[in-house]
């Protein structure tokens, strides 16, 4: 299963250290369910998960999350897109095709080319450029 609601339920139960036995009394579940549960190999439904949360005193969405995260998982935002229109790109820049000048005067083609691996270079480094 891809939910991680019964490790989670595992980790928890453990922590408080009770058996699966107890819990399943105290929340009125039968033992073999629980072990199901904590094992991954069936997802307690959302009335079951919402017992657990008020008997762990957790919020409900917590659980629900792992088991449903699909219906409960938060959403992450979508990032704003970057307004590129002024912007140059650096693979054109260092392109054999492009001329490079400073002060006035043509950058040479060998000149170009240590600027091209210096500027890779210095980007690849950063975590944020580099490719997945």
């Amino acid at each position: 299963m891809a939910n991680e609601i019964g490790a989670a339920l595992r980790r928890i139960r453990k922590n408080r250290g009770e058996s699966i036995v107890e819990v399943a009394k105290a929340t009125h579940t039968s033992p073999a369910s629980f072990t199901k549960w904590e094992n991954e190999q069936t997802t307690p439904s959302e009335r079951s998960v919402r017992k657990l949360a008020e008997y762990y005193s957790i919020e409900p969405v917590e659980l629900l999350a792992l088991a449903y995260p699909d219906k409960y998982a938060p959403k992450e935002e979508a990032a704003p897109e970057e307004d590129l229109s002024n912007s140059i790109r650096i693979e054109d820049v260092i392109s054999p095709d492009t001329d490079l000048s400073f002060n006035g005067k043509l950058v040479s083609d060998q000149d170009k080319h240590l600027i091209g691996a210096f500027v890779s270079g210095l980007l690849l480094s950063k975590k944020e450029y580099k490719q997945d």
